[in-house]
């Protein structure tokens, strides 16, 4: 190699960075898979097979899993290493400076690929705050998810016939009206009294105390003004805001970093996220789903199966993509 190197092969970390990254996907994949096996074979029968499942459910796919996530770690922090190491020899190599050591360690934000934004806790997934995060999610989805379906339920078996006649009768248009009338799922909700009765803890918990004021029986809660109510529920906005804005961060950095799966998935949430904020349908409908992933995260393993499926299904698109340029660059001779 000619010359001489100073500090980190970037290069080289990133091509680390990479395999330590397919091999976490390897084995939370091989980690499913002997999941499968191990706990639904029929063939394998006795105390020596109650025995291992007992140990694998407890300690063995733990820490599979575990190791999967110290590599997913691992990888992002060498991919932040070079990005920092890149950044900080092209401001060395601007101002002529040739003094070695320490180029890693500079945290440049003045050009190139400089690694996450924002600060630490925020950007870190596996930060206690996060953690925390997600968590508060998780229970807000298992406490709203069950409301959401309810509504979904109440609106079709009060205003489904109606529906159902005008798209019959040629009225699509109607029809859709009907679909989209915000007033009508409103009131339905209202009229549902066991939603009523119970949504309470939902409402407070997720910080729209609006709706738990227009859900309230015998305080004529149900006649404020949207304004009014709009303003109540103001806390639950931003609430919903910030999941927005992490997930959405999570996209940009997944991008920055290469991780096309994790990009994928979380762009996919801010999706959610954005569309949870629109009248229904199409609000609670997003509610209702990623309420149901957020509290399907909460299961031990199923955030790194969810990551793996995610990381899985876009290197199959991946390379059904470069197949297909492979194939259509030898048709036409290129």
């Amino acid at each position: 190699m000619a010359g001489t190197l100073w500090g980190a092969d970037v290069e080289g970390l990133r091509t680390l960075a990479k395999q330590l990254g397919k091999t976490a996907d390897l084995l939370l994949q091989q980690s499913t898979q002997l999941n499968s096996q191990i706990n639904n074979s029929p063939a394998w029968k006795g105390q020596d097979a109650v025995h291992f499942r007992s140990d694998w459910n407890g300690n063995h796919r733990a820490l599979l899993q575990q190791a999967a996530s110290a590599l997913k770690q691992e990888s992002t922090k060498l991919l932040q290493n070079a990005d920092q190491q890149e950044n900080a020899s092209a401001i060395k190599g601007a101002s002529g400076a040739s003094t070695p050591g320490g180029a890693g360690s500079g945290t440049g934000h003045s050009g190139g690929n400089t690694g996450p934004w924002g600060p630490e806790w925020l950007s870190d997934g596996h930060s206690p705050f996060r953690s925390g995060w997600d968590a508060y999610n998780g229970v807000l989805g298992l406490k709203s998810v069950p409301f959401g379906l309810r509504d979904i339920s109440q609106f079709s078996a009060r205003h489904g016939d109606e529906i159902n006649a005008l798209v019959g009768a040629g009225h699509e248009l109607a029809a859709w009206k009907r679909l989209l009338d915000k007033d009508l799922w409103e009131a339905s909700a209202r009229a549902d009294g066991l939603r009523g009765a119970f949504s309470g803890t939902s409402d407070l918990l997720s910080g729209k105390f609006g709706d738990f004021a227009d859900m309230a029986r015998g305080t004529g809660a149900a006649d404020m003004g949207p304004w009014a109510k709009f303003g109540l529920n103001s806390a639950g906005h931003l609430l919903g805001g910030i999941s927005v804005g992490l997930d959405g961060l999570d996209t940009v950095n997944a991008i920055r970093s290469g991780d096309t799966g994790d990009a994928v998935k979380s762009g996919f949430k801010t999706a959610l996220g954005v569309g949870s904020f629109f009248p229904p349908p199409v609000g609670v409908t997003c509610m209702v789903v990623g309420g149901a992933w957020a509290a399907v995260e909460l299961v031990p393993g199923a955030k790194d199966t969810i990551d793996a499926a995610f990381d899985w299904g876009t290197d199959v698109a991946g390379d059904a993509i470069d197949t297909i340029g492979e194939g259509v660059k030898s048709f036409f001779g290129f």
